[in-house]
């Protein structure tokens, strides 16, 4: 088969440029996808996340390798195997970056992804319930709503976040995200609005779209220094104008690499023949860091609700799209400066009205009720690599990060950990707070506040800029996302960030896709 564009992954920027790139009906689109549907309870149910993350039916599984810095620990890597790709398994956390984020892409030779560029792309994907000024999209394909069961708790953080010095936030997606606001979640009725459901099911009765699940891409099929189309286990699928990968940042460089377009010393004693010595693939591997301060609370949280009516909790939501099950894990959020002297906030919350343990294998939901605040890194400096194990595309990559290998990213986690302590002590949270969980007693110092750090940094699960794009030689790709030294290809996900945003990344690697749509329709190299 032959069609003009083929895009590789349905994930969040695959399902954008299926819709956008069809819109021309003289365009024909192909969107292959390895996962099957996201028509399930457990991707449809917000809540259900705990379920699909670590199920081998919508994730990879990847695991990687040992991490020196946390006593050799192993972590599970999501990568969503299904329509929708991580935003069929993510956590329903909508939030931009910060304008620097964006102006920083720029300064290092990213030209054209400054924020001012971005923000109509991010208003034009959001129908915000509030509706549309000059930074909100009010009739974009993405539904993004306050939450529509809220646990009473979530106005306590705010109020405790105010009361420990800093300042709440009407609407953290507009000018400025610093502050304590509950979360906006792309939902609509108390459903996940995957990538899938915003951008493909509208379309998928165009005759110029092709979506195809079930195929798994084995490698690039190259002809010289251009890139016909791709090799799968059923056959070649060829594309007479362009090849766009939009696997992820971990399955995007591991496609390169087993193509030939990757690092010489990584692949050619694989026996991988080098068709571009390309340094950058699989290189600069971002992650925020992330850890959790915990407390018993007297009130039913999330956790007791599911436990003691699952079926009920499940009714409820199939019913009327309320309850329980129409929570992301997070239900409120903040952005905040470690030190009031820094020029803008390098530090997030996820508060949480659910009880679990959050090991390398996913959630486990306590029976006891209780409440978290996860703080994690804006912007770590840590970074690692994917690689591969051999030629063969069956195995999976290699995963390496040493997650705390940075002393300053220890002491600015360590720091957000004492200022989530600082919050629950707050007046606010006295009513409801029973007994302390994690850690099970503060720590006395900021040496022992990093060392509880280092010892329970996990994983956000927002992996980055793997094939980053900018000006220079060593850009995998260039600021029009197209890959250097290969002819008829893209990379458009959340591998091209040459530095991870301040937040989840969801909304940012929507508007990529937006904007790359753009890019490919104009047939230049704005």
């Amino acid at each position: 088969m032959e069609c003009d564009y083929l895009i590789v992954g349905a994930g969040a920027a695959g399902c954008v440029l299926a819709n956008r790139l069809s819109a021309d009906p003289s365009n024909r689109v192909l969107l292959v996808e390895a996962g099957g549907s996201d028509l399930v309870d457990d991707v449809q149910m917000p809540f259900g996340q705990r379920n699909v993350v670590g199920n081998p039916a919508t994730d990879w599984c990847f695991m990687a390798e040992p991490d020196a810095t946390r006593d050799g620990r192993v972590d599970m890597w999501p990568v969503g195997k299904v329509l929708g790709g991580g935003t069929s398994i993510n956590g329903l956390v909508w939030i931009r970056g910060q304008r620097r984020d964006y102006d920083g892409w720029a300064e290092l030779g990213a030209t054209g992804w400054d924020y001012e560029s971005l923000l109509p792309y991010f208003r034009r994907s959001e129908s915000f319930e509030g509706g549309a000024d000059g930074y909100r999209g009010g009739d974009g394909p993405v539904s993004v709503s306050r939450l529509r069961t809220p646990h009473e708790l979530v106005d306590v953080f705010v109020d405790a976040g105010v009361e420990a010095g800093f300042r709440a936030n009407a609407d953290p997606n507009g000018a400025d995200p610093e502050g304590f606001a509950p979360v906006q979640t792309n939902q609509r009725e108390g459903r996940r609005e995957t990538m899938a459901r915003a951008y493909l099911a509208p379309v998928l009765d165009r005759p110029n779209l092709d979506v195809r699940t079930g195929i798994e891409v084995e490698r690039l099929l190259l002809e010289g220094e251009r890139c016909a189309g791709v090799v799968t286990s059923g056959g070649e699928l060829r594309a007479s104008r362009e090849v766009v990968l939009s696997a992820g940042a971990i399955m995007s460089p591991k496609l390169l690499m087993l193509s030939g377009i990757g690092p010489r010393s990584e692949i050619a004693g694989l026996g991988i023949d080098v068709v571009v010595d390309a340094e950058g693939v699989g290189r600069d591997l971002q992650e925020h860091p992330i850890t959790f301060v915990s407390f018993f609370v007297n009130v039913p949280t999330l956790n007791t609700m599911l436990l003691g009516d699952p079926d009920g909790c499940t009714e409820e939501w199939r019913r009327a799209g309320t309850g329980a099950m129409t929570s992301p894990v997070a239900q409120g959020y903040a952005f905040f400066r470690s030190d009031p002297s820094l020029d803008r906030p390098d530090l997030q919350f996820h508060f949480t009205p659910i009880g679990f343990d959050f090991g390398p294998d996913g959630l486990a939901l306590h029976e006891r009720p209780a409440c978290m605040i996860a703080a994690n890194l804006c912007r770590p400096n840590a970074r690692g690599s994917v690689t591969l194990r051999s030629a063969d595309p069956g195995d999976p990559p290699r995963i390496s990060h040493e997650l705390m290998g940075d002393a300053d990213d220890v002491a600015r986690l360590a720091k957000g950990c004492e200022i989530a302590q600082r919050v629950f002590e707050a007046e606010a949270f006295a009513p409801y707070l029973t007994e302390q969980q994690l850690p099970p007693a503060p720590p006395d110092s900021a040496e022992e506040w990093a060392a509880y750090a280092r010892a329970t940094a996990g994983l956000a699960y927002h992996p980055s800029g793997t094939c980053r794009m900018g000006g220079d030689d060593g850009a995998v790709v260039d600021p029009s996302l197209r890959v250097r030294g290969v002819d008829g290809l893209r990379v458009v996900d959340a591998s091209v960030m040459p530095r991870i945003v301040s937040a989840n990344t969801n909304a940012t690697v929507v508007a990529i896709g937006e904007r790359a749509a753009d890019l490919i329709l104009a047939g230049d190299d704005t």
